[in-house]
């Protein structure tokens, strides 16, 4: 079982008096009001596995676990959370506060309305059924948003065809919400008509056969024609144009596949001869990636886009780290340096990251 109240979390299992229940001091987290699970929690402490204090063992597949900062954040897996709290989800464990979830969802759910704001504030009032806002229980971050479309689209209980009509067409049933007057039923827009093209003759329509020669040449040949040569990141890597650095990367909380360029390496994380037995690798590479890690943290909190991007679009990050470098006058200096990071699909369309100068491509 796992609990957080009073600024504190507890580990134990009540099935089992042979597992010595553990807690630690709780910086935050944040408790479904439905089912009372800890949906996420960041704390100073260290769990090794979670299995001993779940009575069902199988459930430790279902949260992710991570170092950051010094302590350990506890994720529960979204579609778990769905499937044992009935038809609630979470709309982003990583948009804080109320505007930015919402944003979120409507990017997810294709809601275009100006109206958005206003179901907000609605919703931040506590009047729109099928939202509920979780609050940190320890008051350190912004509350995030849970989501039911059940509950949203059957306000006032309309007539099944109703109900449909709002599921499909979210964008003016928002507008409809957010209008205030729930008297009159939801009507959904009407669409103009398209006039069907004149027909065509005959001779002008491909026929079949030709249809599948086009389409087998172009997937043998791809939509830009014959590839010719393709550089992979792992080739990259491999050469090193690239170093690999995932593994330092988790630890400092970052899930996905990292590297950083070989100039960066070379110029600045590889201590100068006469810094060296003063500083290490190492050390110098973990300033890169925990400048990295509060940055993106920062961004996200301010830029939802961030956080709900497409896997196939590209997303860059400038930040700054300061290193220990040589001065002339012999004395090391401090060198703040601008550095860039890109986000983007790999050569398995996986989302990496790589880590450069700001000058580099």
């Amino acid at each position: 079982m796992i609990e957080a109240k009073n600024n504190r979390i507890y580990f134990y299992n009540a099935n089992k008096r042979d597992v010595i229940p553990v807690d630690f001091p709780c910086m935050s987290a944040y408790v479904c009001p439905h089912c009372k699970k800890v949906l996420a929690a960041y704390y100073a402490g260290k769990i090794v596995d979670l299995e001993p204090f779940l009575e069902d063992a199988s459930l430790k597949y279902h949260y992710t676990m991570g170092a950051s900062n010094g302590g350990q954040y506890l994720l529960l897996d979204d579609n778990y959370h769905k499937k044992g709290c009935p038809a609630w989800e979470i709309v982003s464990l990583f948009a804080r506060g109320i505007t930015f979830s919402m944003d979120v969802w409507a990017k997810r759910n294709e809601v275009r309305s100006e109206n958005l704001q206003k179901l907000c504030e609605m919703i931040a009032a506590g009047g729109i059924p099928g939202f509920d806002i979780v609050q940190d229980i320890c008051g350190a971050d912004d509350p995030i948003v849970l989501y039911n479309e059940h509950a949203f689209t059957n306000m006032n209980n309309p007539e099944f065809d109703e109900r449909f009509e709002r599921k499909n067409n979210l964008s003016a049933y928002v507008d409809w919400v957010a209008a205030g007057d729930h008297s009159k039923p939801f009507e959904p827009p009407i669409k103009p008509k398209t006039e069907a093209p004149a027909d065509l003759p005959e001779d002008h329509l491909p026929s079949l056969e030709d249809i599948k020669a086009e389409a087998n040449k172009q997937s043998e040949n791809g939509a830009f024609g014959d590839l010719i040569y393709a550089y992979t990141r792992a080739q990259a890597i491999q050469d090193g144009v690239l170093v690999d650095v995932t593994e330092t990367a988790k630890e400092a909380g970052i899930v996905y596949p990292t590297a950083v360029t070989q100039a960066l390496w070379d110029g600045y994380i590889v201590p100068p001869e006469s810094l060296k037995g003063i500083q290490d690798v190492q050390g110098r590479l973990w300033d890169v990636l925990t400048m990295f890690s509060f940055s993106a943290r920062a961004m996200k909190k301010t830029n939802p886009d961030v956080a709900e991007s497409p896997r196939d679009t590209a997303q860059t990050l400038f930040f700054k780290v300061i290193f220990q470098m040589p001065s002339k006058g012999g004395n090391p200096k401090m060198e703040t340096v601008n550095l860039k990071a890109i986000c983007g699909p790999g050569d398995n369309a996986e989302p990496i990251l790589t880590i450069m100068l700001s000058g580099e491509d």
